[in-house]
């Protein structure tokens, strides 16, 4: 940007700079002008194409697979999902400059001047979109290593905004040797969570573990809301002594004091003991007092329940051996996470959650949405946003049709794995789709009617079904959902519609068409709206 001030005086210069340091605040800056623009950027509105041959299961589809540039297809689904995701979890390129973050159809190197302010922007572009996206009660986990985590965490604050942090999670991803540095041995990688609107997340808890569960064996009458108890011991042979530890406790006429301290303060000890919570045991002159730990602490949760900010395992070799089993080669793609990782995170939330991953890979969300639904019954739904990958190198490779989409049919439909034995599918079906730039202007001339039906179903949050190729069609029979699409005004779709119209009565419906003015008529209590217009307004800018 030097370029720009060549031609500014003294004065004018010294101006620019008062008022720069005026305004600068605490914050993330990157190179915006300098760096070369990103294609993805553009104006255009974004169809969504089906094709049924890629697709798995019968129609109706709940799950959805996008193959394009994640960008078109955030604003696609911004039409019809904007605050209705209630859990974003996103693998994007760590851009170590190891030919891992692909910008422009190029790799992006170590030697880029501005290797970060591009993935900066990349990334700013889309986490804006996604936020749009998000319930209010929503949450976004995003998997990031050392190289940019710090930059990642103040641009998380910029979009979220840093109130709404909830943790930044540790996960331990190797027991091997890890990645090897000049100083120390990297096994680790982090997981940055934040949420739209973090005073309406309710307390989150896992499953019960059958692992802490099975300490609890102890019952009280008087506390039976706070569960099964288990006997810890209240002294402690802590190094560090500390003199208002040390105390006596009155019990039957003795005072007990304890070998060094007690954990917890006098207040504290007195308030468990007049409640009943403690257990004194004598064994010749010695005193032992343990305390009951309930399997529920005092704000209800079970303990073990809430998550830890640090997850050890399940490894990074686990999401290969995972790979290798289902496609038959480790190294169709490299490094991805373990499948356990991701039903870990998206446990945290409700079982009907709706699960957003907009950097998909080889499609281990998917498979995680499905294992957890297979064994809890939950009703999650997932949407895979991946693009091909194609590089100027590699002009035809794709990744969503070939890895991603390949692996979530196998998951869901059973396959063989490499040690030829047959693996039960999990259940389940997607509809595959393509995003595709149609420049706002040849909507009329280039918009082609499945995709319209695509999208209409989509915005009434109906499952996805193939257009007929007829000129009528209809979705949803009760007041909600029921909405129609009129796509040309032949005599036998006219009639249709007509026919559909008299089995409703005044019941309400929702009409899409070319030419609504054509076909309403005066005190009709159904909401009739044009085509393209209604498309296009509710896709945006």
């Amino acid at each position: 940007m030097m370029g720009n001030y060549d031609d500014l005086d003294r004065a004018t210069l010294i101006r620019l700079l008062q008022r720069r340091d005026a305004e600068r605040q605490l914050g993330l800056v990157w190179e915006r002008d300098e760096i070369e623009a990103d294609n993805a950027l553009n104006d255009d509105y974004v169809a969504l194409e089906l094709d049924p041959a890629l697709s798995h299961g019968g129609a109706p589809w709940d799950n959805l697979i996008v193959e394009g540039d994640n960008f078109d297809a955030l604003r696609a689904l911004r039409a019809s999902h904007k605050g209705a995701i209630r859990c974003i979890y996103i693998d994007p390129p760590y851009n170590t400059g190891n030919r891992d973050f692909v910008y422009n159809d190029r790799f992006v190197d170590k030697t880029h001047r501005f290797r970060h302010s591009l993935w900066l922007e990349f990334m700013y572009r889309r986490l804006t979109l996604a936020r749009e996206l998000l319930a209010d009660d929503g949450v976004i986990f995003v998997s990031i290593d050392d190289n940019e985590l710090f930059r990642l965490g103040m641009l998380m604050d910029r979009v979220f905004g840093e109130s709404n942090w909830i943790q930044t999670l540790i996960w331990k991803k190797s027991y091997g040797g890890g990645a090897k540095t000049k100083h120390v041995v990297g096994l680790h990688e982090y997981v940055l969570c934040f949420a739209k609107q973090k005073d309406l997340i309710e307390r989150i808890e896992l499953p019960p573990d059958p692992k802490v569960l099975k300490y609890y064996k102890l019952r009280d009458e008087k506390f039976e809301t706070r569960g099964p108890y288990r006997l810890q011991p209240l002294a402690t042979k802590s190094m560090d002594t500390r003199e208002n530890l040390r105390y006596s406790i009155p019990y039957n006429g003795e005072e007990v004091w304890p070998a060094k301290q007690w954990q917890w303060s006098r207040e504290r000890t007195m308030a468990a003991l007049a409640a009943d919570e403690l257990v004194f045991t004598k064994k010749g002159d010695e005193w032992t007092v343990n305390y009951k730990q309930y399997l529920r602490d005092g704000d209800g949760a079970e303990r073990g329940s809430k998550p830890y900010s640090i997850i050890e395992g399940p490894f990074t070799q686990e999401g290969t051996s995972e790979i290798r089993d289902i496609l038959g080669d480790g190294k169709t793609f490299s490094f991805p996470k373990p499948g356990g990782l991701l039903a870990h995170l998206i446990s945290y939330l409700p079982s009907d959650t709706l699960v957003l991953d907009f950097f998909a890979g080889s499609g281990t969300t998917a498979h995680a949405v499905a294992k957890l639904n297979a064994e809890d019954g939950g009703s999650r739904k997932f949407i895979l946003v991946s693009s091909t990958e194609a590089t100027e190198d590699q002009p035809d490779k794709n990744l969503c049709r070939d890895v991603c989409a390949q692996r979530v049919r196998k998951v869901l439909g059973g396959y063989t794995n490499a040690k030829g034995e047959a693996v039960a599918g999990l259940g389940g079906g997607f509809a595959y789709l393509r995003a595709r730039r149609v420049p706002r202007h040849r909507l009329t001339q280039k918009l082609d009617h499945p995709e319209i039906w695509n999208a209409l179903q989509l915005l009434h949050a109906c499952p996805l079904s193939a257009w007929t190729g007829e000129g009528f069609a209809v979705e949803g029979q009760d007041e909600a959902v029921a909405f129609a699409y009129l796509a040309n005004a032949y005599p036998a779709s006219v009639a249709r519609l007509h026919a559909w119209l008299a089995t409703r009565g005044e019941r309400p419906a929702v009409i899409y068409s070319w030419s609504p003015e054509r076909y309403r008529t005066v005190g009709s209590p159904h909401d009739w709206r044009p085509i393209p217009q209604h498309l296009r307004e509710r896709f945006g800018r």
